[in-house]
């Protein structure tokens, strides 16, 4: 025989203590008699949750109705009905809050007693008209009039109905803590809860009505929005709500406005508000069009507008659980019939899935850390993941069966496995799963009937919740424990299976444990995000038909990488990518291997194809190179003495013939780099630091392969050759995108040459320079191209090539223009002859740090700073988002720092750097910067230059401008860290920040006040 909660034979053994037997001895005394101090109640204390706490609790009651002279009542209650004894002894050892609400209302506690399995759950009182019925009757209303109003008002009418209300909650709460199985009412008792949360609000709405003036010029209709809308509400939980309103009558509009407005508040104070009986829970509107900006309440035709034309895509997912709960009943009618089939078209909205799935990580971003193992809605495998998993579904195929266009979780999880959107035993697996946290989150929201879903981090108070939580067998913290992480690895573990595994059934045309037809699983993969839905599908069907190694193993990781894809912003070039990297390793056996054991490496690989266009190509023409993705200590930059030694390796093994194994070389380290900077490997002001070393290594390494060859074969005196690097490359700042800005200087080792070995040695040089360029350049090979370009030169293209050391000292001294001194503040020997590094260094610091700038030389560069902004910036170009030459860009910080190195680099050292930064930090510890101003303007030129990388990543091609398309700027605000969905805010902050720094510049640069 089965046996109801508190019975002896299903005790857990807890005993009862020594206090717990003094407190039920009290209780005798007033009593009178000896009803509560036998072994029997004994057995029932040693069953509850909290067996000193449960004696308190019966003390208190006893207490507190022996002072209201009902103390013969009670005991006839106690001896008389063993039901009524167990109720409250099982109450007062789970519920404090539930304890206080009888030591207010003495009389209350004999709503415990009842000869029926139930008080409440299950019968017939627990009809949602019944509870209506009630609710009203305890203000003195009429639930069958036309504009059902309260005899009752004022501070009365609000105690009467909040007395009504918690007497009935206690009834729920015994009910569902004396189930031996709570998980099989727990839907019933959601839903019980929600009804006599519409209820409530319908009694208090009559309330309103007999208080406030004009209430008959206005009908109000309450729906109610999320967990009370879908009837699954818990003890203590916020309802929304929006208010809808007509006007009765021939009542004009704005005075049926003020009424319903007036109707409104007061209706949330009756809820809401201080009162000698507390508040019930928040009553809250702010789920309204606009939120709290917006009015209280609306017409019904605003309502529409409003969805029609202006709300944001979360605010239709929030539409989905919405129902009419109180008020008039057609006006409610009439606002659901309107509005719920925007629900059910909102998934083809631009952007909509990716935007509800950024709220969910919002959402979990808000969790304490600390706290994020310990909450049971929000966190990992929680209550909200099982929530998501079945809206976002009804969300993608509710507007083609209605099958599925039901409010609640678990009506739904039913419906989904029914309609073979998802297997049958899935969807069994997550309703058991929720029903399972649904209870723990009541049963920790009982005790003080407060709102919370995070379990207790304290041995004693997990322990009183696990005996709460089981009626049977093992009632430790150590089986709650278990359970939960069971449940909760099981819902995070689905949701690939859920969403994905279905798609690879109908695209292989396998025997589908679901039904989901081609056309269905097309339209699964549109709402993710996919936009060619016909070439991915067919992407799956190669990539997992057939009976191959390959093929197995790709039927196990593509649920977890279609998900993962589609997190990205171009999943279609993910998946493409991941076929064509597959078909190229699909005989390697580490490859499979890597795929199906390492979840770091597929989730790693499923990031970098669907982010970062320019590193899957790379990838593509070395794809060995994915072993990296399963180890990020192999994504970081190696050292430069290793890459010197590798490339003085392949110089010594190919000599003049080198030239493509260290391009192969350097092409396989800018996608380590690349790899590195897309998955957060590497830090991002390193980026444009490492990438310069490893241009610098090529072309050293190049120039010897180069001049190796042709050396060899040249009639020519000994002699020195050097790589010069200017702008960027010299400052060591380039990106993925850059070119590399160089000068070529030669000296003869040999003195007095005649004028026909001079002139054989000039021709070779250039020879040499021109080798070197075409053969970094070179197309047609897998390796990158390094874009030499010499055109800083002097004289520029109409100059020579290269220069002899001494021919560049007598233009120096006898042409340059100032416009060439500011371009030598970035001049970095890099490659070739050491003494001739040093000895070009020598030459040109006289004149970019000169000891003294003439006035003519800065209003020269001013003037030409004001020509390149006027006439360099593209037609049509918008000054504000040039990344290079616009207002408070690229350009204009560097010139600011250059301005000041010319001018203060001979009396400061620390200036004498080709580093942007580098002097604009030197200029602060000098004084000649402030702090403030130098920040603005580091933030300026940090952002331009990450945003040109991150934009090249994601469409291996570079960015003139702040991005406009915003596909584009959401990549490349993932790429400089954002999270996803900040393309509007990178918008925002970039453009920010280049006005503060523009302000900066003309105050620094052009000495505007």
């Amino acid at each position: 025989m089965r046996t109801r909660r508190g019975d002896p034979a299903r005790s857990g053994g807890a005993g009862t203590s020594a206090r717990a037997q003094r407190f039920m001895g009290e209780a005798d005394e007033l009593l009178g008699a000896e009803v509560l101090a036998g072994p029997a109640v004994a057995g029932l204390l040693s069953a509850a949750a909290d067996p000193d706490a449960a004696a308190l609790g019966v003390l208190r009651v006893v207490e507190a109705v022996a002072r209201e002279g009902e103390g013969d009542r009670l005991r006839a209650a106690l001896a008389g009905s063993p039901a009524f004894l167990s109720r409250l002894i099982l109450l007062a050892g789970a519920s404090e809050a539930s304890i206080d609400h009888l030591v207010r209302w003495p009389d209350s506690v004999f709503v415990l007693n009842g000869e029926d399995t139930h008080l409440i759950v299950g019968s017939e009182d627990a009809a949602p008209d019944a509870l209506r019925r009630t609710l009203f009757t305890a203000v003195g209303a009429d639930p069958d009039a036309e504009l059902p109003t309260a005899t009752m008002t004022g501070e009365e009418a609000v105690a009467a109905l909040r007395r009504r209300y918690r007497d009935l909650l206690v009834q729920v709460t015994v009910d569902d803590l004396a189930a031996l199985e709570p998980t099989s009412i727990v839907e019933s008792v959601t839903a019980l809860l929600s009804d006599l949360a519409a209820g409530v609000i319908d009694a208090g709405l009559t309330i309103a009505r007999a208080e406030t003036e004009d209430a008959d010029t206005a009908s109000l209709a309450v729906i109610g929005m999320g967990k009370c809308g879908a009837r699954e509400l818990n003890y203590v939980s916020d309802v929304d709500v929006v208010f809808c309103y007509a006007a009765r009558g021939e009542a004009p509009d704005d005075t049926a406005a003020r009424a319903a407005t007036r109707l409104a508040l007061r209706l949330v104070e009756i809820i809401s508000g201080s009162a000698a009986e507390p508040a019930l829970w928040e009553l809250d509107a702010a789920l309204r069009p606009e939120g709290k900006a917006g009015p209280l309440v609306r017409k019904l035709e605003e309502f529409d507008h409003y969805y029609a034309e202006v709300a944001h895509n979360w605010e239709f997912q929030a539409l989905l659980k919405a129902r009419p709960i109180a008020g008039d009943a057609s006006l409610g009618a009439a606002w659901y019939d309107t509005l719920n089939p925007y629900v059910w078209t909102a998934s083809g909205r631009d952007g909509f899935i990716e935007q509800v799935r950024a709220m969910r990580v919002r959402v979990v971003d808000l969790i304490p850390k600390k706290e994020t193992e310990r909450q049971i809605k929000l966190g990992p495998g929680g209550l909200r993941d099982v929530e998501f998993s079945a809206q976002l579904l009804q969300l993608v195929h509710g507007l083609a069966d209605d099958r599925i266009r039901v409010p609640t979780t678990l009506r739904v999880l039913a419906a989904l496995g029914e309609t073979g959107y998802i297997a049958s035993a899935d969807a069994a697996d997550l309703a058991e799963a929720y029903r399972f946290m649904r209870v723990v989150e009541h049963r920790l929201q009982i005790p003080r009937m407060q709102r919370t879903a995070l379990l207790p981090d304290q041995e004693s108070k997990l322990r009183t919740l696990a005996r709460s939580v089981y009626a049977l067998g093992d009632r430790s913290e150590g089986r709650l424990a278990d359970d939960r992480t069971a449940h909760s690895k099981r819902v995070r573990g689905l949701h690939e299976q859920i969403f994905y595994r279905p798609i690879l059934e109908a695209a292989a045309g396998q025997d589908a444990l679901t039904a989901m037809s081609a056309e269905a699983a097309r339209a699964r993969l549109a709402a993710f995000g996919y936009r060619g839905t016909k070439a991915a599908m067919g992407h799956i069907a190669a990539l997992t038909s057939g009976v191959s190694r390959a093929a197995v193993v790709h039927r196990q990781v593509l649920p977890a990488l279609l998900d993962w894809f589609s997190e990205g912003v171009d999943p279609d070039a993910g998946l493409l990518a991941f076929r064509r990297l597959s078909e190229s390793l699909s005989g390697s056996n580490w490859y499979l291997k890597l795929l199906r054991d390492s979840g770091v490496a597929a989730r790693s690989m499923a990031q970098v194809l669907s982010l970062s266009e320019f590193a899957t190509g790379l990838l593509l023409h070395n794809p060995a190179a994915a072993a990296w993705l399963d180890d990020q200590e192999r994504l970081q930059p190696r050292s430069v003495d290793s890459l010197r030694q590798e490339a003085a390796g392949l110089l010594e093994r190919h000599g003049a013939e080198a030239v493509e194994p260290i391009r192969a070389l350097y092409s396989r380290e800018v996608l380590r780099t690349a790899l590195g900077d897309v998955l957060d490997a590497v830090e991002l002001p390193a980026i444009p630091g490492i990438l310069s070393q490893l241009m610098e290594i090529t072309i050293d390494a190049a120039l010897s392969a180069v001049r190796a060859g042709l050396d060899a074969e040249a009639d020519v005196p000994d002699y020195e050759f050097a790589v010069i690097a200017m702008g960027r490359l010299g400052g060591a700042e380039i990106g993925y995108f850059s070119d590399a800005d160089v000068m070529f200087v030669h000296r003869p080792l040999v003195d007095d040459l005649d004028s026909e070995a001079s002139g054989r040695l000039t021709a070779h040089v250039k020879k040499v320079a021109l080798a070197l360029t075409s053969a970094l350049g070179a197309t047609g090979s897998a390796s990158l191209e390094i874009d030499i370009d010499a055109d800083l030169r002097p004289e520029g293209k109409s100059g020579p090539l290269v220069r002899g050391l001494e021919s560049y000292r007598r233009y120096y001294a006898k042409w340059s223009e100032p416009w060439e001194a500011q371009a030598l503040l970035r001049a970095r020997p890099i490659a070739g002859s050491g003494e001739l590094r040093e000895a070009f260094d020598a030459l040109i610091d006289p004149l970019r740090y000169p000891g003294e700038v003439p006035v003519s030389s800065l209003r020269q560069m001013r003037r030409l700073k004001a020509r390149m902004e006027s006439e360099r910036l593209p037609r049509g170009a918008d000054p504000k988002r040039h990344i290079k030459l616009g207002r408070g860009g690229l350009s204009d910080v560097e010139w600011t720092v250059q301005l000041l190195q010319l001018r203060h680099a001979a009396d400061h050292p620390g200036l004498r750097t080709t580093s942007t930064l580098g002097a604009l930090h030197a200029a602060v510890e000098a004084g000649l910067a402030g702090e403030d101003d130098a920040r603005t303007l580091e933030t300026a030129w940090s952002m331009a230059t990450a945003l040109r990388s991150a934009v090249m990543l994601f469409r291996g091609r570079t960015a003139a401008a702040l991005p406009a398309d915003h596909t584009e700027l959401e990549a490349a605000a993932r790429l400089m860290g954002y999270r996803p969905g900040s393309a509007q805010r990178l918008a925002e902050e970039y453009l920010g920040a280049t006005r503060r720094a523009r302000k900066v510049m003309e105050r620094l640069f052009y000495e505007f006040d």
